[in-house]
């Protein structure tokens, strides 16, 4: 399987309504720790219901949220990243 690299990703895209793309921040349901999405290029747009695919950077491990439960990063602290590994 080839190996994805953050050259490939976008760290902001609009989310439900949203008209100014934004970075966006999971929290991984197994370790808890907060971490700001990287996004496959091309994707620019998705509603709330969507489901993403992530993979904690921390874990190390995949899994899913539906896109409501993302928020919005205002950048007034350092996250690691974590990819977005595709959409449901």
């Amino acid at each position: 399987m080839e190996e994805k690299t953050e050259a490939c990703f976008q760290s902001e895209i609009c989310i439900g309504s949203s008209e100014v793309p934004s970075t966006w921040v999971a929290v991984c349901p197994k370790c808890n720790r907060r971490f700001r999405l990287l996004w496959p290029f091309g994707i620019l747009h998705i509603p709330l219901h969507r489901v993403v695919d992530l993979r904690c950077p921390f874990y190390r491990d995949s899994f899913s949220l539906v896109a409501i439960s993302l928020m919005a990063w205002d950048g007034s602290e350092r996250l690691a990243a974590g990819l977005v590994e595709g959409l449901g």
